[in-house]
């Protein structure tokens, strides 16, 4: 296990603002909308349960591999096997309290698998969460902050 120092500007770092689609967010007055604090770092979790595992040229470790259960059977195995997918790529996020992170199926039938994961930043009182949906008939998947915080650019994109 790594040991990172972070000083405070550090930690979370500033992206580009994506919506459930992982198309950029535009501002009213057309500027790029930025994440900054832990909105970064749920962003970044975001983009690691969406990105399959290997799939980037300049980092084949970053992703996850839950697309591989998208047409499978709903069993105690499965199911279990997907939640542990699911916490080890949320746990390789270096923000991330170890040990914090749990994962639960909602939903698991013909038609979706619906996810929720939560877990803990660094320095951080409150949880944070997602809910995953998978559409099995069109092989879509939405990621979404389940619980956002209203002065965030998070609160914009759960409602999508």
């Amino acid at each position: 296990m790594k040991i990172y120092n972070f000083h405070e500007t550090d930690l979370w770092g500033q992206d580009i603002a994506l919506d459930a689609y992982g198309q950029a967010l535009v501002a009213a007055n057309g500027e790029i909308v930025l994440t900054d604090g832990p909105d970064t770092g749920v962003q970044d979790i975001r983009l690691r349960l969406f990105t399959r595992l290997g799939s980037l040229f300049y980092d084949k470790e970053f992703g996850s591999l839950i697309h591989d259960w998208i047409l499978e059977e709903s069993t105690e195995e499965n199911r279990a096997a997907f939640c542990s997918e699911v916490i080890l790529r949320v746990e390789e996020d270096p923000r991330v309290v170890p040990y914090s992170v749990t994962a639960s199926v909602l939903n698991w039938d013909d038609r979706n698998l619906i996810a929720e994961v939560l877990w803990r930043f660094i320095d951080e009182d409150q949880p944070f969460n997602l809910v995953m949906q998978i559409d099995k008939i069109s092989k879509e998947l939405i990621v979404k902050d389940a619980n956002p915080d209203p002065d965030s650019f998070s609160e914009n994109i759960a409602h999508d």
